[in-house]
């Protein structure tokens, strides 16, 4: 019998983590532990990429979507983002948009995308929306980009493992307590959701390594996401 071993780091990355995405196998597949598999629209896997395979959104519309993500729908649950994005347009488009609806409308947040000044954008709701504007976007290279919340903390932005700033600290995130939707490359049909500083469209490039967690990750977690 072989007995294995794991430790606390493993155990809370697994009891935490809702979906990985690493388009390996040329699939979308949950590598995490819940096997929330994605769909999605117009699609395909390029092998020039971050780590190994990745997925490509070069047709307009084109995006994947996980469902049924019952703790990023709930009121004050903390949450983080990881994903590495290589865009080939910057001046709009949104990369991550959540909502209660698979449309990407009803209660619906772009949560990551380019502002109109080609500025990476991070947005979260408290009832208004709370936003905060990262550096420039670098296109036709790879960038890595975490984004964590917890109600102590607030909304934060994490570049190529570094933190780049943060926002309103100690704020509520606000949900309408039902599981969500997320879709990354596009908003869908999710025009007229709340924005502030994302110029939402449809996102044009590649995306490599996007996982979910249900917990804000501290600086060696993200640090270890940004160097594969």
């Amino acid at each position: 019998m072989i007995n294995l071993v794991f430790s606390s780091t493993e155990i809370l990355r697994e009891a935490t983590l809702t979906v990985n995405y690493s388009f390996d196998n040329d699939s979308l597949l949950d590598d995490g532990p819940l096997g929330i598999n994605g769909t999605g629209l117009n699609y395909t896997f390029s092998g020039s990429c971050r780590v190994k395979k990745c997925l490509s959104l070069l047709n307009n519309p084109s995006y994947i979507q996980a469902g049924n993500l019952v703790l990023l729908g709930t009121t004050n649950q903390s949450y983080s983002f990881s994903i590495w994005i290589n865009p080939t347009i910057i001046n709009n488009g949104t990369i991550i948009h959540v909502s209660d609806r698979s449309a990407g409308n009803g209660w619906c947040v772009p949560m990551l995308g380019f502002t109109n000044s080609s500025a990476i954008g991070v947005q979260s709701w408290t009832g208004n929306i709370i936003d905060l504007t990262g550096p420039v976007a670098v296109a036709n290279a790879w960038t890595h980009i975490t984004i964590t919340y917890s109600a102590t903390n607030g909304l934060c932005l994490w570049i190529n493992g570094s933190k780049y700033g943060s926002g309103t600290v100690g704020f509520s995130y606000i949900t309408p307590n039902v599981p969500v939707f997320v879709t990354i490359g596009s908003p869908v049909n999710g025009q007229g959701c709340f924005t502030s500083i994302i110029n939402k469209g449809e996102y044009t490039g590649y995306i490599d390594e996007f996982a979910l967690y249900s917990r804000e990750l501290n600086s060696a977690d993200i640090n270890n996401l940004a160097n594969p």
